[in-house]
């Protein structure tokens, strides 16, 4: 399994996910492998349930047919699990969100990149080829900055403090995503991130005594001197008072003066370029997010 682990790295160098996870993901899940005469690997595709988390040849063996065998196999495999439609990126888990690509897949106004060196269209152009569309009305990317360029300085909001919260804060943490954006409340009702010892905190925003917006700040969560903020949440009774923005600049000035090298958004999409523009992130990387009818 090591050389399959080995060529996701190799060909995916700017993936942005915990070592334990890309092994977990790749070793538990069904491999479909091309190798050359002498057993040395040219190219394997990943399939969890529907979802295909890796397809990927080394750059010596494409344009010979093996990307299209691969993905046929998949899409066998999937198929003969009973299901009519197939994904690439993300599904139940992913390695990355979709299918990396150096430019927006959908036509719209997002704030200036700084796409990573090395990156090109064919991936998608690829799975496009092979009857794949974009299953997002938006685009999706990861964003990235130096933080050694971080200078951004936070709003005056009138009446709202900040501050990291205390076990005491879970269930007042919980109700603000309750509110704004219930998805995100299972990952704030994990105790560990109020104790203050982890690798991932809590910032809050507060008023009147109450959490109105709320920010997961990582340290090293997925690699040496990279931290992130994440699942940005405020009170919709609160929203367009620049809280969010806050707490992005504020979590983001943690990781600088924590000694993080770099900040990393991961699985982001329109909307949010704005607001992590503010505090100086560039979206780094595209995703086409790929299905197919079978």
């Amino acid at each position: 399994m090591q050389e399959h682990i080995a060529l996701f790295k190799k060909n995916f160098p700017f993936c942005v996910r915990e070592e334990s996870v890309v092994r977990e993901l790749i070793t538990q899940n069904q491999i479909i492998e091309k190798r050359d005469r002498s057993g040395v690997l040219m190219g394997a595709a990943v399939v969890e349930e529907n979802n295909i988390l890796m397809l990927c040849v080394d750059r010596e063996y494409r344009n010979c047919g093996i990307g299209s065998t691969l993905l046929e196999q998949a899409e066998m495999y999937v198929r003969k699990n009973g299901y009519d439609t197939i994904t690439a990126g993300a599904g139940k888990h992913y390695l990355m969100p979709g299918i990396p690509s150096d430019r927006p897949v959908v036509a719209e106004s997002l704030q200036p990149d700084a796409v990573y060196e090395g990156l090109d269209p064919y991936g998608v152009q690829f799975f496009r080829k092979h009857g794949y569309t974009h299953s997002w009305d938006c685009n999706c990317f990861d964003m990235r900055m130096d933080l050694q360029d971080f200078s951004a300085v936070p709003f005056a909001t009138e009446g709202v403090t900040y501050r990291m919260a205390e076990p005491k804060d879970l269930e007042g943490a919980a109700a603000c995503t309750d509110d704004a954006e219930e998805g995100f409340t299972k990952y704030y009702r994990n105790p560990e991130l109020y104790t203050g010892s982890g690798k991932k905190r809590v910032l809050v925003a507060e008023s009147d005594g109450i959490i109105v917006g709320t920010l997961i700040v990582s340290l090293e969560a997925e690699g040496a001197g990279l931290g992130s903020v994440g699942c940005t949440a405020v009170r919709q009774a609160y929203q367009g008072r620049r809280i969010a923005s806050n707490m992005v600049i504020l979590g983001t000035g943690m990781l600088r003066d924590a000694g993080m090298r770099q900040a990393f958004l991961g699985y982001t999409y329109t909307g949010l370029d704005k607001l992590y523009g503010f505090a100086g992130y560039r979206i780094c990387v595209y995703y086409f997010m790929a299905s197919k009818k079978l």
